[in-house]
């Protein structure tokens, strides 16, 4: 296990510029101690943006594809009927530096009980986009999370309905993260030429009824 966390350590220096930008980057606002309080983190590409949007309402973040859409941390949920705040962090790209890693879990572990994350979502895209480089990062990710006690709970987006899809990608999880829920989320239908639906919308309440345990009652 030490092994293992050594390596992800090397592999997250290389995937995490701009998650945060500072100490209360990753504080959730005044308006959300009363929420149910989850930080998004993972890839650019990942489809954290346009969770947001189907969690809360289309519109709700600005969502795009290729450089980052997100500049830092920014908490959504102000005016939604959902006892929900959700923390949108800028999408991991290469290139950071030994401090960012640590500056994430110091970050963390900083914040009052009142401002900390309760649950955070480790966002992949299932189609193998722009995603972790590798399970390294994601156990990384993973034991900063346990060290700030937080726990991680794993969505795929873009994925196919059915905990029998992406069994690969679901086994690579499981050996990174034992024990760790996963939830298969697709935001927006996947439409043929035609019009047809290939890939049906679904995955979000399934997403939130797994989180909820970790969450505060509303």
């Amino acid at each position: 296990m030490a092994g293992l966390l050594g390596k992800a350590w090397g592999a997250l220096r290389g995937a995490v510029p701009g998650l945060l930008r500072s100490r209360a980057g990753t504080a959730a606002p005044d308006w959300a101690a009363a929420r149910g309080r989850i930080l998004l983190v993972g890839p650019t590409g990942a489809g954290k943006s346009t969770l947001v949007n189907a969690v809360l309402g289309e519109g709700t973040a600005p969502a795009g594809a290729g450089a980052p859409v997100t500049a830092g941390t920014t908490w959504y949920g102000e005016a939604s009927p959902r006892p929900l705040a959700l923390g949108d962090t800028r999408g991991l790209e290469a290139a950071a530096s030994e401090a960012q890693v640590a500056a994430f879990e110091a970050s963390l572990a900083a914040l009052p009980p009142e401002r900390r994350p309760h649950l955070a979502w480790l966002v992949i895209n299932a189609e193998g986009g722009r995603a972790f480089a590798g399970t390294g990062t994601l156990a990384g990710l993973a034991a900063s999370l346990e060290a700030a006690g937080i726990p991680g709970l794993v969505v795929l987006t873009h994925a196919e309905p059915g905990p029998e899809g992406h069994a690969r990608l679901r086994a690579r999880i499981a050996e990174t993260m034992p024990g760790a829920p996963v939830a298969a989320v697709n935001s927006r239908p996947l439409l043929g030429e035609d019009g047809a639906v290939l890939l049906p919308a679904h995955g979000v309440e399934a997403l939130l009824a797994l989180s909820r345990p970790f969450l505060p009652p509303a």
